[in-house]
């Protein structure tokens, strides 16, 4: 498997600082893109991470992404009770695991020329959008 990130395809963050040359991902754009990974033959089947990803997305999209912890996720993805332990209940964080192993395998396969990545890094659960732009040569 080729890195997403790699010489093939460059790719720039959806969201940058002031004054940078990088244009970002549009709302419309992102949403395109999550549909698409929604309704993969690489997600088929799992509608828990469906979910998750879902929640995740557009909670960013709403401009919260700062309550995308785990015990959030748990909660209102999972079902977990409000005072759960995820250090003793690690639902979350092994399907975070799981989510981003099936995304690496979608934007591999049918994906691999979406104009638009969904990433979720490793450490947090917040998402990344990235452009895939395609180099002239």
């Amino acid at each position: 498997m080729r890195d997403l990130r790699s010489a093939e395809t460059r790719v720039t963050p959806a969201s940058t600082s002031a004054g940078a040359a990088t244009e970002e991902v549009a709302p419309a754009e992102i949403r395109a893109a999550l549909e698409r990974v929604r309704h993969s033959d690489t997600l088929a089947g799992s509608e828990k991470l469906v979910s998750f990803l879902s929640f995740v997305v557009e909670t960013a999209l709403h401009g919260d992404a700062h309550y995308l912890k785990e015990t959030i996720i748990g909660v209102s993805v999972f079902g977990r009770l409000p005072d759960y332990d995820p250090k003793a209940d690690t639902i979350v964080r092994s399907q975070a695991w799981r989510l981003r192993s099936k995304l690496s395998d979608y934007y591999h396969s049918e994906g691999a020329h979406d104009p638009v990545i969904i990433d979720i890094p490793r450490g947090c659960y917040v998402p990344v959008f990235i452009r895939r732009v395609r180099d002239a040569a």
